[in-house]
């Protein structure tokens, strides 16, 4: 059993190699998170954050929420494309 030095999660399957110094070993999840590049994009109009992935040059629209960017909304947010209205 590994311990990832980014996440702190145990795993036992195969590393994966930083990108940010190419000799660290880490987990697959974080290997992932570090390959694809996530970021936000505010519409001030609607108020809603919509959350962006970059992956081999195809950008798409993983999630979004109301309000402006936030780490963790961001966090907690991406992947899921459905909302609520009250």
């Amino acid at each position: 059993m590994r311990v990832c030095p980014i996440c702190g999660k145990k795993y036992d399957s195969y590393p994966a190699l930083s990108r940010k110094d190419n000799c660290t070993k880490i987990c697959p999840d974080c290997g992932t998170r570090e390959a694809v590049e996530v970021y936000t994009l505010y519409s001030q109009e609607g108020d809603i954050t919509f959350i962006m992935e970059d992956k081999k040059n195809i950008t798409s629209v993983v999630g979004f929420y109301f309000g402006e960017p936030d780490e963790e909304a961001t966090r907690i947010f991406r992947g899921k494309l459905t909302a609520e209205f009250e």
